[in-house]
């Protein structure tokens, strides 16, 4: 990439963030939550692909976006994913179970399932929204910079997170408490975390949609768990809650993992093709 197309990324990166951001806090004035949707929250909800779309219909550049799905290159990946968000819901509840700081009851598996099919549904085409702004237009853009994919990670982040604040005691629910003082440092570590994961994903299937269903099924997997099921000892909800430090470090140790293993893969085939 030469000077003029990095300015131009960097301006392009930077125009995306304004008008994302700019539209979510014009938002709630226009009536509607996340919970009752209206004008304010359909425009909040979709201004990440919206924005995205906009500027790639504007630039005519649409090389970048992993429309495509990849499924037989990817069907590992899409496995991975399917197995490894219950496995992190699994985890962080035996973590806070054994410490006595969480508890589960009344658990039927039939009526579990209840809820998560249909709102896999509904999640699905909410992370479409989001997925095609964050993970489509954003990580592409910044990935073409050669940053470092922590720093870049940590920006699509503060994008991210402070997209969802205009809404945030909409969404505090599902987290485990309502007070902002103490959950907003931790949400904004828990974005970080799922940031490096989704950042990841992305870079090595090369597609938008294995972000998707990550994104749709943690949410589909871990809502009913924390609206029905997961009683948190008062005062632990910084520790084992979905926003807590619990599954705060095991997300991030997994895009960690997930880091090394690309790196690994990506210096081993730059050293095959020099040998070559």
């Amino acid at each position: 990439m030469n000077t003029s197309e990095r300015k131009k990324t960097i301006r392009l990166i930077l125009i995306f963030s304004i008008l994302v951001l700019g539209v979510a806090w014009i938002a709630p004035p226009l009536g509607g939550s996340p919970s009752s949707p209206g004008l304010g929250s359909i425009l909040w909800g979709t201004a990440p692909m919206m924005v995205a779309v906009l500027l790639r219909v504007v630039t005519r550049d649409w090389a970048d976006a992993g429309f495509k799905p990849a499924i037989r290159k990817n069907i590992k990946w899409y496995s991975f994913i399917m197995a490894a968000v219950p496995g992190l819901v699994v985890l962080m509840v035996l973590s806070g179970t054994l410490i006595s700081a969480a508890s589960v009851s009344e658990f039927s598996i039939a009526t579990y399932l209840k809820m998560v099919l249909p709102g896999m549904v509904i999640f699905f085409v909410l992370a479409i929204f989001e997925e095609f702004g964050w993970r489509g237009y954003l990580v592409p853009k910044l990935a073409s910079l050669g940053i470092n994919s922590y720093l870049a990670s940590a920006f699509v982040a503060v994008i991210w997170g402070t997209w969802h604040l205009p809404y945030i005691r909409d969404l505090t629910w599902v987290y485990g408490t309502p007070d902002l003082i103490t959950f907003v440092p931790r949400f904004y570590l828990m974005i970080l975390a799922y940031s490096l994961l989704f950042y990841e994903i992305r870079l090595i299937t090369g597609s938008v949609w294995p972000a998707v269903l990550l994104h749709s099924l943690t949410n589909a997997i871990q809502h009913p768990v924390a609206a029905e099921y997961l009683t948190i000892t008062p005062g632990m909800e910084y520790l084992v809650s979905f926003s807590g430090l619990f599954m705060i470090a095991f997300v991030g140790l997994l895009g960690i993992a997930l880091n090394r293993w690309r790196t690994r893969k990506v210096r081993l085939v730059g050293l095959s093709k020099s040998l070559a």
